[in-house]
């Protein structure tokens, strides 16, 4: 699995269990989703915890380390998102593929 939408992989070092609200996601003013730590500091000053961002952030960047979580480029991260666009619409295609077929054999034998 990989965020469709920054491309990052979902990798043992890069997922937490939060609550919804922590896991709900803050835009920035140009309505792209905000970097992990931008998004950390929003949930810490929501919650009135901004004395706890530093601690979190260090658990965040130590959880990286332990699970050797990638450490990549720009060239890297731009082809990840070559690769990663390019699957998804071949899965998005064939998805589409697939529902017609289905559609056909439930006009065909169905009704």
């Amino acid at each position: 699995m990989f965020n469709r939408t920054e491309y990052g992989l979902h990798h043992p070092g890069n997922t937490v269990p939060c609550c919804k609200f922590c896991n709900t996601r803050f835009k920035n003013n140009e309505n792209m989703y905000c970097s992990w730590e931008e998004h950390l500091l929003k949930v810490c000053q929501n919650r009135n915890e901004l004395d706890k961002f530093e601690i979190r952030k260090k658990v965040i960047l130590d959880n990286f380390e332990r699970f050797a979580y990638p450490k990549l480029n720009d060239k890297e991260k731009h082809a990840i998102r070559v690769i990663a666009n390019s699957l998804y619409e071949n899965i998005k295609t064939e998805s589409d593929k697939s529902l017609s077929l289905y559609k056909q054999l439930d006009e065909a034998f169905v009704k």
